[in-house]
């Protein structure tokens, strides 16, 4: 646990906590994301109880709680070759601009160097310019188009960048080698 002020704390998400993951996943897509994504591939619910009940076997969910209220998410895969997935990290619309992104974040950061992670990966709508330059001032870079992770679920979000997706990379142990040939 970490706590981002003395009445918040990240955690990793438990299985009953799937219901309250799941409504600030919905709630913040759709307040960030129905503006920018075409109305024909824009979601409502964003996610269900049972594709999120999927995730849950795969990722790690890690949940920031304000005096046990939770009101941010960010999910984490330890992929392969020491290189971990960041696929969402969404803080409700009343609690942003306060630290708790990038507390998700950080968290997830010293969990993956504890699992032997040296690379993180993530990515986000090309037209969500407020999510990359919150990542890029946590020291996420674009990913250089000539990338290759021998791992087709980042493969084809890296083929993506610069068009829908912006990919982005964030080195976590500078004395490895990158992860990507």
């Amino acid at each position: 646990m970490r706590n981002v002020d003395s009445k918040s704390r990240v955690r990793l998400a438990r299985p009953e906590d799937l219901k309250a993951v799941l409504e600030v996943l919905n709630i913040t897509n759709k307040v960030f994301y129905r503006a920018i994504v075409p109305p024909g591939t824009f979601r409502e619910p964003y996610l269900t109880v049972d594709e999120l009940a999927d995730e849950f076997k795969r990722k790690d969910f890690y949940l920031c709680e304000l005096e046990g209220k939770p009101i941010g998410v960010a999910v984490f895969e330890a992929r392969n070759r020491g290189v971990g997935v960041v696929d969402r990290v969404y803080v409700l619309p009343d609690f942003q601009r306060r630290g708790i992104g990038a507390a998700l974040l950080t968290y997830i950061e010293r969990q993956a160097v504890g699992r032997g992670v040296r690379e993180i990966v993530l990515w986000t709508d090309s037209k969500a310019v407020w999510a990359i330059r919150f990542y890029e001032r946590l020291g996420y870079s674009e990913i250089d188009l000539a990338a290759v992770y021998k791992d087709a679920y980042i493969d084809e979000r890296v083929k993506l960048h610069g068009t829908q997706l912006v990919v982005l990379r964030k080195r976590l142990a500078s004395n490895e080698a990158p992860a990507f040939s």
